[in-house]
């Protein structure tokens, strides 16, 4: 279990001092189980567990028991392990489905009594095991929703493992009536992401002319008028929507979580000059508001680590931050790569794990999990924070409508509730300017009002 100090109170990933505990017998006490148990009952259900691998010890315990295990042991729940938590090493072999209750799962096993090795299941998604799997990289070589087995079996949209986790608390609530399994709280949190801090302020004068003489050949007349009211300071630039959000998020006592890219002159960094001393005064103006900054790592920093220890170097000289959370732009990510990076530049969350050309849970859950190294096969300190819908998802590969990103964020949210975990999305900066992203400008604040009655 992690302790490190977070800088935020949004998450409950250690205990609440809940005494209740659970024994499990197994043969092995392996990293996998461990791992996979740690997010099961520490941070999901919020009890303790204990591995025992003496049989006969486990018989005498008069406690709540699950059988880990091929042997029949009276009195307890058994799962049967179907062999991928005592495995070290990855294979290629992806897991089949069955369906039941109008719900997915994978390893079957008709003689357990859930139907299924939950533990495997559970660890073959939040391990992200698909992704260290070969898989067929979209143009930005990102994992994408057409390599997902939820998204090829249509079950991209429920927060499969969440469910299963729901269905042991209640089987084990049905086995042992005493057992105290606190109810876990429907939490919404937000983030946005800041790819272009301001739309026509603190640009230097020959992007001033570019963007002026685009919007001429355009015949975008709203546009350059707009750009030149802002420049003449008669008018608020559409992307300052720093104060207004975080108002509102802090009124409604929503947490929320900014990430500002740091680079700027390239095909895909397009944002004021990190240098620029406007970031400070933006910065200072959310942590007034009590939200939360955090770094947008570059479309290049995967690949080039050189860039983004020079990015986190100048946005911690900026935001005067002592932890740090990120999310890389693009949501250009790699299993292999990434984690280590952000790992060894002490960055305590990342909030990458999602998809870009849809909506979904890209990890089959929507609460936080450890980053699992497979290459020294054991959890690291590196917190995933999932989202389930980006606005960019329906506005620029959907072609959706606001209304239609509404309902649909509507519908992921009831989801959540239903399984007990947090609704995030992300939002852009430019989406909330209706002339770029028509009725989506207004999107945010409607979303959010209507979630608090949910």
């Amino acid at each position: 279990m992690h302790n490190q100090s977070m800088p935020f109170n949004s998450f409950n990933i250690n205990l609440q001092g809940n005494q209740t505990c659970i024994f499990i017998f197994s043969e092995r006490n392996t990293t996998r189980l461990n791992y996979t148990l740690g997010f099961l009952f520490n941070r999901v259900l919020g009890i303790n567990f204990s591995i025992m691998n003496d049989i006969e010890e486990f018989k005498a315990i008069n406690g709540f028991k699950i059988n880990y295990s091929q042997q029949l042991i009276n009195q307890s729940l058994q799962i049967i392990p179907n062999g991928l938590l005592n495995e070290s090493e990855i294979t290629q072999i992806k897991p089949l489905p069955f369906y039941k209750n109008n719900l997915i799962y994978f390893f079957e096993d008709k003689k357990g009594e859930l139907g299924f090795d939950l533990f495997s299941a559970v660890f073959y998604f939040i391990s992200r095991y698909e992704e260290w799997q070969n898989f067929e990289p979209d143009q930005h070589f990102r994992f994408e929703a057409s390599s997902s087995i939820l998204f090829k079996y249509n079950f991209h949209l429920k927060p499969v493992v969440d469910y299963w986790i729901l269905e042991l608390k209640n089987k084990l609530k049905h086995l042992y009536p005493t057992i105290q399994i606190p109810d876990k709280k429907f939490e919404i949190i937000s983030t946005i992401d800041v790819d272009n801090l301001y739309a026509f302020k603190n640009k230097n004068i020959f992007r001033i002319i570019g963007a002026s003489i685009k919007d001429v050949l355009k015949f975008d007349i709203y546009q350059l008028k707009y750009r030149l009211l802002v420049l003449m300071n008669l008018k608020k630039d559409p992307f300052d929507i720093y104060e207004s959000i975080s108002e509102f998020c802090s009124e409604n006592k929503i947490p929320l979580f900014y990430f500002f890219l740091f680079k700027t002159n390239t095909k895909y960094d397009r944002t004021v000059n990190p240098k620029s001393s406007a970031y400070k005064k933006v910065f200072s103006l959310i942590k007034n508001k009590n939200a939360s900054v955090g770094l947008h790592p570059s479309y290049d920093s995967t690949y080039q680590p050189e860039l983004m220890v020079n990015e986190f170097k100048d946005f911690l000289t900026s935001s005067n931050q002592k932890n740090i959370v990120s999310r890389q732009h693009y949501l250009r990510f790699d299993i292999n790569i990434t984690p280590k990076l952000l790992i060894k530049l002490g960055v305590l969350a990342d909030f990458t794990m999602g998809f870009a050309t849809v909506p979904g849970f890209r990890a089959g859950t929507s609460n936080p999990f450890f980053y699992y190294d497979f290459v020294e096969e054991k959890e690291q300190s590196l917190l995933f924070v999932p989202f389930c819908a980006m606005d960019g998802a329906y506005s620029v590969y959907q072609n959706k409508s606001a209304d239609e990103a509404l309902l649909s964020m509507q519908k992921l949210a009831t989801e959540v509730k239903n399984a007990g975990g947090y609704f995030i999305t992300v939002f852009h900066e430019r989406s909330f300017y209706n002339h770029l992203y028509k009725e989506f400008g207004d999107l945010y604040k409607k979303l959010h009002l209507i979630l608090k009655k949910i």
